[in-house]
Parts: structure tokens; sequence; C-alpha cells
């Protein structure tokens, strides 16, 4: 039996690599939803959920109710918000949307580990007036080595498509994705590809003999790869739910190498990296780390690292990753209209925000031998040649940073001058009223080369260690 084949029948890893007593598969949001329920006990929590939810009822999965009421008190952004787009957006006749690129749905997701229809998703998405949401049902490692569950893969694909189309109307854009989940080395969102071709360009038995051609294909044909909750790591606690490791392994290496050559074409592929996950946030950083910016803060240093440790455009994003009752505006993207490919576009280019949308209002201008002293250029955007960068934002509490060290005091949104040295890729990206941009890449050279380049050996890639209280 390969390695892939193994991965699905393990479960969330444990902090001590032992399996956890009771074995079934929970997303970030149930796990950590689970471990409340531990301490409060299902009566308590089912009649707070009566009184908070009015209608939602006692047959509704506990920890789902629990974990709704958790994310209750998270921000609830708000578009359009014009005074958060750069001059230079609005030159280039971009405009904020704001979505979510990691929600659950059933079907295809079974109940009770998702409870939450495609018709309830499509209220949902209304009603927090979301301009898109990719819909990530879990599809288990090593899928596409067998024929069998191959064609339940594509046939649960095309029902849900089926059911968007019908039920979505003129509304939100809907885009029918899927998360791969590994219990072992990860997970990904998988998005804006076409499952169904890809499966036939790959073939059964060439997957078998190489399983990283399946991610191949997926990126060749322009789909986009998140790494999903990337440093979800185990916390050292009594609490048996906060002791799963849902990491990424080849960034937190908790697991010994070598790596499936999946995971390695997977990692080596990937467009994005999901810093901010609202479960995570809301119920694991905040109510066990009392700091609900922690785990995004990391990622986000994560993201500078994996940037100059090999130049790349590598894109942090954000998802709900809900399984229940709750969607937000997690992702803000600078699009030219509100279309999947405007979206796809706007993502893959690394026009991106994340948790609130004043950090798209991030702009540089560079002065070096290029001659690009008076031109503004958004988030995403590359300089090239540059030895004096002038970097603004908008918003009133505002902090740009430089290869993650901040180059001022936390303040207004103002113009910041800094010189950087031409020979070296910088990250420059922005913190402005409680959300993250994407970087602006400066000196980093061609950001745009051949991703099917080939891997790299899975030794020769840096450990990255997250900062966990």
């Amino acid at each position: 039996m390969n390695t892939s084949a193994r991965s699905l029948t393990r479960s969330p890893r444990s902090v001590s690599r032992k399996p956890p007593t009771r074995r079934g598969p929970w997303g970030a949001a149930t796990a950590f939803a689970a471990k409340a329920l531990s301490l409060l006990g299902g009566v308590a929590v089912c009649s707070i959920g009566l009184l908070a939810l009015g209608s939602v009822g006692c047959g509704r999965p506990v920890a789902h109710v629990l974990a709704d009421l958790a994310v209750s008190g998270a921000s609830h952004p708000t578009l359009p918000r014009p005074d958060a787009l750069s001059e230079s957006a609005r030159a280039a006749g971009y405009r904020i949307l704001g979505g979510d690129l990691h929600c659950h749905v059933r079907p295809p997701d079974g109940y009770p580990h998702v409870s939450r229809t495609v018709a309830e998703t499509v209220a949902l998405a209304r009603e927090e007036k979301l301009d898109f949401v990719v819909l990530t049902p879990h599809l288990r490692a090593g899928f596409f080595l067998d024929e069998g569950r191959r064609a339940v893969a594509i046939a649960q694909q095309r029902t849900l498509a089926e059911e968007v189309r019908r039920a979505a109307g003129s509304g939100p854009v809907f885009v029918v994705g899927f998360e791969y989940t590994d219990f072992t080395y990860g997970h990904l969102g998988a998005s804006f590809g076409d499952l169904e071709a890809v499966l036939a360009a790959v073939p059964v038995h060439e997957a078998q003999a190489r399983p990283g051609r399946f991610f191949d294909e997926y990126v060749r044909r322009g789909g986009f790869l998140v790494i999903n909750h990337p440093l979800l790591v185990p916390l050292d606690t009594l609490i048996p739910w906060a002791r799963y490791d849902m990491s990424w392994q080849p960034f937190t290496r908790r697991m010994p190498e070598p790596f499936p050559d999946e995971i390695m074409t997977a990692g080596r592929l990937a467009q994005g990296i999901e810093v901010f996950n609202l479960a995570v946030s809301e119920m694991r950083d905040r109510l066990m780390l009392f700091d609900r910016h922690h785990s995004l803060r990391e990622a986000m240093r994560l993201v500078d690292w994996q940037i100059t440790l090999r130049p790349r455009r590598f894109v942090p994003v954000g998802g709900s990753d809900s399984h229940s009752a709750h969607l937000r505006a997690t992702t803000f993207v600078l699009a030219s209209a509100r279309t999947p490919e405007s979206i796809r576009d706007a993502l893959r280019a690394g026009r991106v925000c994340v948790r609130e949308p004043a950090a798209c209002s991030l702009e540089a201008r560079g002065e070096g031998t290029a001659g690009q002293g008076s031109v503004w250029s958004p988030v995403g955007s590359s300089l090239h040649d540059v030895h004096r960068l002038v970097v603004r934002t908008r918003g009133e509490r505002a902090r740009i940073l430089l290869n993650g060290r901040a180059l001022a005091p936390e303040g207004p949104g103002r113009d910041i001058e800094v010189t950087v040295d031409p020979r070296w890729c910088s990250v420059v990206r922005a913190e402005v009223d409680g959300g993250y941009s994407a970087p602006i890449y400066v000196n980093c050279g061609d950001l745009g080369g051949d991703p099917l380049e080939p891997p790299q050996p899975a030794s020769s890639v840096a450990r990255f260690t997250p900062d966990t209280p």
C-alpha cells in the first residue's frame, strides 16, 4: 500500500502522535467547538444556543451551535468600501469584492460533520452580502488513485454544481471546489479548476505511478491551490480536541520525511496560504490563547519567509472553514468584475487582503534604474530595480511592514519612505484597521515563472517554527 493510500485510514494527529481515542474526522471549526462542549456540557450549550439563535433547535449538532455562538462576535466586514480602494487600484478599474474561500456544505459533506445545506448556504451568503463563495466539500487523500472513488467525486461535484445553479440565481458568485483532506500531512483548498477534465487527463495508472501528476494538471488547467490552516499545530493542553495537528507538514515538520509525492508537488504549486481561518481565530486563538490575531500574524510571517526563501508569488487568503450556520467575508480581492474569471485572476495576481478590506488600500511607488518614480502600484504588484520606496495606506490604524518589520509605529494612514537594497527581494505589506494585505514585491525578480518546474528535494525545504505561547 502506498503512502497516499495509508493516509486515508489515519485520524487527525495529536501532540503525542498517537491516534486520539475518538477517531472521527473533525474540521477546524468543529474540533475546537467540541473542546468547549467538554467544559460546558451539552444541555447548557443547547440552552444558550436556543436563546441566542432563536429558531435553531437542539436537533442540530451541539458542537455546531457552539461554533456559531463562538463566531457570532467576529467582525462583519461591510462592502462597498470606497475609502479602502487605493488610487492606483481605482485607476486600474478595480473594485473590492468580499468573499469566503473555505466553506463546507452538505451534501456532499455528510451530517453531522456539516449541517448546512446548499439552500441555507446561498441564503447565508446573501444575508452576509458576500460577492463570492468557494464551496470546499471534503475529498479524502488519494481519491484520484482509484476509479471508483473518482466516479464518486465526479458525481458529487456535478450534483453540487447543479444544486448551486438552481439555488443561487443572480446572487453571489459560487465556485464549486473541494478540500483535499489528508489527516497525516495537511489540507488543501482547490478551486477554479475542472476536476472532471483533470481526472480525464491523468488516468489512474499515471496517478498511481506519480500521484503528484494530479496537482500538476490541476494547476496547469487554471486551478488555484491554497494550503489551509498551515500552522494549526497542537496546543499543550488537557483538552483533547486542541491536541490535533492539522498543520501543513512540509512547513512544520512534525512528521518524519520523506513526504509523499503529491504533498510535495502540491506544496510547490500552491499559490495561496490560508492565513486567516475564522474558526481558528475565534475558537482556538481567542478562547484558548486570548489573542484572535495570533495564528493570522504567524501565518503572515510564514508568507514573508516563503517569498524570501524562494522568490515566488505567495498569496495570503482567508476562509471561514464553516461547517454550520455562519459565513463571513474573509478574503477581499481587487477585481475588474464580479465574475469567476476576474476573481480567480485577482487571487492569482495577489490583489488581496484578508479579514477587513481596509488593508487593500496599500500602494507603493519605487524609485530606481527602472524609472518608476511617478507610478503608484496597488497590492500584489511587483517592482524592479528599486533602491528607494514610498509606501502608503489609508485608514485610522495603519502599520506598514518591510520583511515582517514595522517601518513606523501604528498610526493614521500616511506616506512612508524607505531605502531598500536592489540586490535582495523585499516584501512590503500592511495591517490596517484589523485587515492584512497581501504583499507588494520589491526586487524579487520574475514572479511569473513556470510553477511546474522540477520540485525541490524534501530535505532542502527549511522548517518553519510557529511562535505558540
